[in-house]
């Protein structure tokens, strides 16, 4: 008899821990076995919370404060919630910017959520992203395995008071800082990267601070990317043609191309439209990239280039950069407002502010201030724009030798 209320109590604390387990809703990686000292892998741990999430629709993963190291990237595949036809939430969060430091010791990067279906959406929050090496892969990731585009009525995907950086200025970095493929309404706010800098740190490029690809409608603020990389931001299409976006109140410093929107699939264009608004973009080959774009407005930015070969003001004498480079290019885009912007600081004379191309139209410059060496505005469309009400210098005035505007097909009108 003993034996039998020993094994029935057994049976129900067993089933205790069962049913605990299918309905808990919030989890501390510490209670998993994580090491916050920094000094052991916490791989592991991250492994038994992914299992042990069971049926839940609703789950919190916290990381109080301390340092957490990973030997291999933490991966997300979202089975647990492909079954289901409600709506499902997963966060990640920490105790705050370099309170919580997850350290990615190793070549993929840190966490990656390969997401099932459609329902779910995927938070991180209050935690840096340390890269203690050369080249650590991707911090974020987010990607519905081109399965679902995405819910109409549902944020997939967003990251908010996030810090992404080498261990140190001079010492490791990430290729990529945030990437989202597939998602809609991806919200990025308050995340921040930094390249490699210091001795050697023009040999260690990043690719992207953020990358949105095949996503509807992103929305980023009060994001900041420095360093040297391909792209700051970059938007881009390859298997489905993205709709709208804005940027608004962030800094890319210090990249080949400042914010790069590419999602132009001839002959169609994007429904509107796209924003880029009170920003700080200093670029090398293109500041703002548009192709595909229609129903624009790019205003209250400032633009400046660190491509100075041959620049009065900075290196005189040096032989001026074969490289054009760009402040605004508008390689396809159409129905275009360009207000309230400053092109400023010395250059390579090379640079072009507003670069209108044969394939843009409709384009109206008004009440922005031109204070470099090069040509302030060069249009190559047949179709009318329209230039008027701008300040075409500065203090102090670096545009000895400027040229207001270059109209290649004399369509731009109202020019003063």
């Amino acid at each position: 008899m003993k034996w039998r209320w020993i094994t029935l109590f057994l049976g129900l604390f067993l089933l205790g821990l069962y049913v605990e387990a299918q309905t808990k809703s919030e989890f501390n990686v510490l209670d998993y076995g994580a090491d916050n000292t920094g000094q052991k892998d916490c791989s592991e741990a991250f492994s038994k919370i992914i299992a042990a999430l069971g049926a839940q629709r609703q789950v919190a993963i916290y990381l109080p404060a301390g340092k957490y190291r990973i030997s291999k990237r933490v991966v997300f595949n979202g089975t647990n919630f492909s079954t289901t036809s409600l709506n499902c939430g997963l966060i990640f969060k920490g105790a705050g910017e370099d309170v919580t430091e997850l350290v990615c010791d190793n070549q993929e990067g840190g966490f990656l959520f390969n997401v099932e279906t459609n329902l779910l959406t995927v938070t991180v929050e209050n935690l840096s992203f340390v890269a203690p090496c050369e080249g650590c892969g991707t911090a974020i990731e987010f990607n519905t395995a081109d399965a679902n585009p995405g819910d109409h009525h549902s944020r997939m995907f967003q990251v908010r008071n996030v810090l992404i950086r080498g261990v140190h200025f001079d010492q490791g970095f990430f290729n990529n800082g945030v990437k989202c493929l597939n998602a809609w309404y991806p919200l990025l706010d308050n995340v921040k990267v930094t390249a490699k800098y210091g001795p050697g740190a023009e040999m260690c490029k990043m690719e992207t601070g953020f990358l949105f690809q095949d996503c509807y409608s992103p929305l980023v603020t009060n994001c900041y990317f420095w360093g040297n990389a391909k792209a700051g931001l970059a938007y881009l299409a390859a298997k489905i043609q993205p709709e709208d976006g804005i940027v608004k109140d962030s800094y890319f410093v210090g990249q080949d191309n400042g914010v790069y929107v590419d999602i132009k699939n001839p002959p169609d264009w994007s429904e509107p439209a796209f924003h880029v608004t009170d920003c700080h973009i200093n670029y090398g080959s293109n500041g703002l990239f548009l192709k595909g774009m229609r129903q624009v407005f790019i205003t209250g930015n400032l633009f400046y280039c660190h491509n100075e070969k041959g620049s009065r003001w900075k290196n005189n004498g040096t032989q001026t950069s074969e490289m054009e480079s760009i402040d605004v290019n508008l390689a396809y885009a159409s129905d275009v407002i360009i207000s309230g912007n400053q092109f400023t600081e010395p250059a390579s004379p090379k640079r072009i502010g507003i670069d209108i191309s044969k394939n843009s139209a409709n384009i109206l410059i008004k009440g922005n201030i031109f204070n470099f060496d090069g040509t302030g505005i060069r249009n190559r469309s047949y179709k009318t724009s329209y230039c008027f009400d701008n300040v075409w210098t500065g203090e102090p005035a670096f545009s000895t030798g400027f040229k207001r505007v270059q109209d290649e097909t004399g369509t731009l009108k109202n020019m003063k």
